[in-house]
Parts: structure tokens; sequence; C-alpha cells
């Protein structure tokens, strides 16, 4: 548990991190974690069903959801103050005492079935699946958090509720609560909502490591205006001391308007419309991703234009002010993303669950400023290798025809 008290606050959100998602699933049933994610909002004793549970909140003024990543569910809300022992009593009950009934699991499986096709018909959602699925080849990791048509309808009712006795743990279990608000009166609703819910060993997950040491390319047809790619490389844990020059390089290089890669490959060159990187952190690998959606024709161009920024920094072009204006960026993001209580308690909930305690902003800003501009190299060099790429393509190609000559482009990294 974590409680942050936010006196100015009109507001009080909770969140809910249960360590469960889809790295730790079998593979006949993968999808499990998303699929339960859904079925907690079908219904219980109390509430019969999804309306009954969303009118209680939202006829409050409040919201409320949940989502699924590769390690994690988070089940959130967000209410007005005094109203939060209505909202916590609604969490604590749709994760206690949810029916799982087979009416709604056999309908919630064909929702999903069409969320995966519709992620399967948005290209830039689909490159980020398939370059999953080249960089963790036959690890969870690289399967999808939907899960894929055979497993969920393999999926039946007794396999949710033996994942949810395994995972759904209160040694397994972070809630985290901000806003205006009492520790004792969490306390009291903590003990209240959840003295039945019973520790349990859980299952660890398969580990990743960083063997690889060819390039990799995947090429999916899709006749497609725009080719789309995504470059992405193996990296540090989320737990590793190098994380704070990690979210600084890839500041540096693609997040943001000022970024390097926007500048030069957008407004320099016209090569894309949209460019950006973003880092998957795990708790012992990540990737660092750069996605580009560039004119087929300016495919090659645009291929050589990343590397050769990826090349720059790597040789020591990185200069203090750069570094300085960078550090201010992440600082000032973060210090507006905490002033929101459903944010914060994102924040707090995570850190406490990955940490064992909440990081103080303080901390952090601490940790932000130690970042060298030799730590930012030294990580480019260890990262960006040439036989450690992995690039997706989908868009107007053959993959057989375009694999090889692709290829020899990312040997000038």
């Amino acid at each position: 548990m974590v409680v942050e008290k936010m006196p100015y606050m009109k507001s009080v959100a909770i969140v809910l991190v249960i360590g469960a998602g889809s790295r730790y699933e079998e593979e006949k049933h993968q999808g499990i974690s998303h699929l339960i994610e859904h079925m907690l909002f079908k219904g219980t004793n109390q509430r019969k069903n999804t309306l009954e549970i969303s009118q209680v909140i939202e006829g409050i003024g409040g919201e409320i959801n949940a989502y699924t990543s590769k390690e994690t569910t988070q089940l959130y809300v967000k209410v007005p103050q005094e109203q939060f022992k209505v909202a916590f009593d609604v969490l604590a009950d749709i994760v206690l005492n949810s029916l799982m009934r087979r009416e709604d699991l056999y309908k919630e499986k064909k929702i999903i079935l069409e969320e995966i096709k519709k992620y399967q018909d948005i290209p830039e959602e689909l490159v980020e699946i398939l370059l999953d699925q080249i960089i963790w080849k036959n690890h969870p990791l690289g399967k999808s958090i939907l899960g894929d048509e055979k497993s969920i309808r393999n999926i039946q009712r007794e396999d949710l509720l033996s994942y949810i006795d395994e995972f759904y743990r209160p040694n397994n279990l972070v809630i985290s609560v901000t806003g205006n608000i009492k520790v004792a009166e969490v306390i009291l609703q903590i003990k209240k909502c959840f003295k039945r819910m019973k520790e349990g060993e859980i299952k660890k997950y398969i580990p990743a490591y960083d063997n690889q040491n060819i390039s990799l390319i995947g090429i999916r047809f899709k006749k497609t205006n725009q080719t789309h790619l995504s470059f992405g490389f193996p990296g540090i844990s989320r737990l590793s001391p190098d994380k704070y020059s990690m979210d600084l390089l890839d500041i540096i290089l693609g997040s943001g308007l000022s970024s390097r890669l926007f500048q030069e490959i957008r407004v320099k060159k016209s090569l894309a419309y949209d460019i950006h990187s973003f880092i998957q952190y795990f708790n012992d690998i990540s990737s660092f991703n750069i996605y580009v959606g560039t004119d087929s024709s300016k495919t090659k161009e645009a291929i050589h234009t990343t590397l050769e920024e990826l090349r720059k920094i790597k040789e020591d072009n990185l200069k203090e002010e750069e570094l300085r204006k960078a550090k201010e960026m992440y600082k000032g993001a973060l210090s507006l993303n905490l002033e929101n209580t459903l944010s914060r308690a994102f924040w707090l909930g995570n850190k406490m669950f990955l940490y064992g305690r909440p990081l103080t902003f303080d901390e952090v800003r601490g940790r932000i400023e130690e970042v060298k501009v030799e730590d930012i190299q030294r990580l480019a060099q260890n990262i960006f290798i040439k036989n450690k790429i992995n690039l997706s393509i989908v868009g107007p190609f053959k993959e057989k025809r375009d694999k090889e000559e692709y290829n020899s482009l990312l040997q000038q990294l």
C-alpha cells in the first residue's frame, strides 16, 4: 500500500497494480491476463453487469477503467474526494467478486477477437507487433498482450478462475491512493474489503536475455500509401542504475518536436510526417524503439538518416547544453504529470510494485541531475550496435525481394 495526501485536491484516485501480465502466460492461454481484465467489469452479485458497475462511478462524475501490459494488470478509479468509500468498494468488488459467467466469457471472447483484427488493420500498430515478434522470438515478451485467435478460443471459465487464484494475491498487489484522503481511512477500507484475500506463491516469469548477434528484419506486405518502420534495440532493465541515462537518451533522440530525429528527418529533410522514439521497459531488459512513417519512395533514405543520427550520438557529438535542456524537459514533464491525482497514483503504485517503496520526486530529480554526457555516449555505444538492430517494415514490399537490400543498409551503423 502507498498513500499520498494531497489536501489541495478535490479528487481521490485509486490504482490497483497486480503482477499479472502477458509474459506470465502459458502459450495455450496467451491473452488470458487481458481477457480477465475485460471480464472483471462484467458483473458481481452486488452489481450485475457493466452498466451497473460504470453507473456507480460515472454517476458521481468519476472515471473507472483498467489496462493490461506485459508485466501487470492495473485497475483505476478517480472520483470526487467525498466518494472515496464508494469508489474503493467498487474496485474491491470487481477484483474479489467477479462472477466470470460463461455467457459473458463467450461474448467477450468475440469482442477480443475483433480487437485483434482491428490492430492487424492499423499499420502503425502492426509494425510494433511485428517488431516485438522479431526482438523476442520464442519468448513470451514477443507475444501479443491480446493473444491470438487460437489461444483466445482455447480459454475456458475454469482457466480464468485458476489464473485469478494464482496471481490475484495480496503479496502480488499494490494499492496506491492519492488525493484529499487520510491514511487511516485507506487502511480501514483495505482491511474491510480485502481481508479474505489470501497470500500465496506467485509464478515467476521466464527471464529475457540479450543474446542477439545478427541484425534481423521482418517485412509484412500491406497495400498502404506510407511505409511504416520500427527499429528496436535490446536495452537495459528498468531496474538498472542507467535508467535515467536511457530516459535522457530517448528525450534527446526522439521525444518531442525539438528532438534530433524529428528535426533532422521531418523538419530538415521532410522524410516523414511522424517520427519518435520510445522505450519498452521490463524488469530484466528493455527495447529502445524508433518509429518512422514515411513515403514508400523515401524508405531507404529514412533508414539511412535514422541510423546516421544514432551514429552521431555514439561518436560524441552531444554537448552539455543539449543534455541540460533534456534534463529540464524530463524534470518539467514529470513535475507537471504528477500534479494530477490519477497520474500520481499510477507513478507511486508502480514504483512501490517495482522497488518496494515509492520514490520521491526529489530523489528522481537528483538521479536525473547526476547523468553526464559520457553516460549517454557510453549507453548509446552499448545499445546502438549494428548486429543488434531489429527492423520491422509494414508497407508495399515483398519480404524475399527486399530483405537483403534493407539488411545491407543496416550495416551502416
